[in-house]
């Protein structure tokens, strides 16, 4: 979750407007929204990559499981037993995780595509108020 953190920490830096970074703040937007959708491929290939790492290790374990089992189990059974075994906890935790970070991110993106529409909103406030 430290990623998580950590990306909160940068988007709330980017999300700041002012009177006086707002021109900077519209220049800098194309690649901000790059930034941000470049770290949703990310996630989602991170995600991918553990999803199939989890499939091999549930294969392993499974054959593990047949193999070091006293008695003759079927697969169903040895694929219940293998959902317990600690390191597929830790990847269902890892996948967790960056689902969690997947649908942040995706919020972020939503959230960057209207800050074009807040700098505007934000400049037509600032004409009217020097009329």
């Amino acid at each position: 979750m430290e990623l998580l953190k950590r990306y909160i920490d940068e988007i709330g830096k980017d999300l700041v407007l002012d009177d006086f970074n707002l021109k900077e703040a519209q220049l800098r937007l194309p690649a901000r929204k790059h930034y941000w959708v470049a770290r949703l491929i990310e996630a989602k290939i991170e995600r991918n990559k553990l999803i199939s790492k989890k499939k091999a290790l549930k294969k392993k374990v499974i054959k593990q499981v047949i193999q070091e089992s006293p008695v003759r189990i079927n697969v169903t059974a040895a694929e219940i037993a293998a959902e317990n075994h600690e390191s597929l906890k830790e990847l269902n935790t890892a996948i967790e995780e960056q689902d969690v970070i997947i649908e942040y991110l995706e919020k972020v993106e939503r959230i960057m595509n209207s800050m074009g529409y807040e700098i505007k909103n934000i400049v037509d406030i600032q004409k009217m108020e020097q009329l």
